[in-house]
């Protein structure tokens, strides 16, 4: 039986503020069997890139933090942990709506709505990623979005349909240890090749603004540190960090 990476032990906890600095937490006060999932029904103060609020409803949706330990990953390659754990999400949510795409750098929409958020924190020993806790806020049932955000959508906005969180939650996590396999086999090509296959806007003449300018171009990919390249319709190819660039 080949060995499972992702889900083996769930760890539910009634209400947490962050399952990710609950599961930080856990790590410094005991041993944590890499795998383990760290779930609430009730996340009261979910975090997003730089500190960006999630909002989750109680009992709507799957909100939750995986710990794994990959350290075969090197520092300059560990963006391949958010295309692994992007490409999971995608390959569960294709199983039951279209038009799906990864806005980078790790947010999955279905057509221009958001509809799941990842936040990724990495610890760090030489030359290599020591451990992750990989945080997901994935909208299943939810219907009524209160917060600031601007184009949230969920699984039952889409279809109408409810559907059961432990079985959402157990489908999910297969998708995430297929996903998390093929990096510990070192398959970076074939995930480079499945994560741009999804990208939102890939090679699309789109309008962007940086902080020098505002611009048409065109997303041709990611490099191997997590960067987003744009094309300008000069043939010049812009770099950017998170934050650097606004979609228009």
């Amino acid at each position: 039986m080949q060995k499972r990476y992702v889900g083996s032990t769930i760890i539910s906890v009634p209400e947490v503020q962050s399952t990710n600095l609950y599961a930080i937490s856990q790590l410094s006060d005991k041993e944590v069997e890499p795998g383990t999932v760290f779930l609430t029904y009730n996340q009261t103060a979910g975090r997003g890139q730089l500190n960006n609020q999630w909002e989750s409803e109680k009992g709507k949706n799957l909100t939750f933090s995986i710990f794994i330990k990959p350290s075969v990953v090197e520092i300059q390659k560990q963006f391949m942990i958010s295309k692994v754990v992007s490409l999971g999400v995608v390959s569960f949510l294709n199983d039951y709506v279209d038009d799906i795409y990864i806005k980078w750098p790790n947010d999955i929409y279905v057509g221009d709505h958001k509809i799941c958020g990842i936040l990724i924190e990495n610890a760090v020993m030489q030359k290599n990623i020591f451990w992750s806790v990989v945080g997901i806020g994935l909208n299943i049932n939810q219907t009524a979005f209160l917060s600031d955000a601007p184009n949230p959508v969920s699984m039952k906005k889409i279809t109408g349909k409810d559907y059961d969180l432990t079985k959402m939650l157990d489908a999910l996590l297969n998708k995430m240890d297929f996903y998390y396999q093929k990096l510990i086999d070192g398959k970076y090509d074939d995930l480079d090749m499945r994560f741009l296959k999804y990208l939102y806007r890939i090679n699309e003449w789109c309008d962007y603004k940086d902080e020098n300018h505002q611009y048409k171009g065109k997303i041709v990919g990611v490099n191997d540190i997590g960067q987003l390249q744009i094309e300008e319709v000069t043939g010049k190819v812009n770099t950017y960090n998170f934050k650097e660039v606004k979609f228009l």
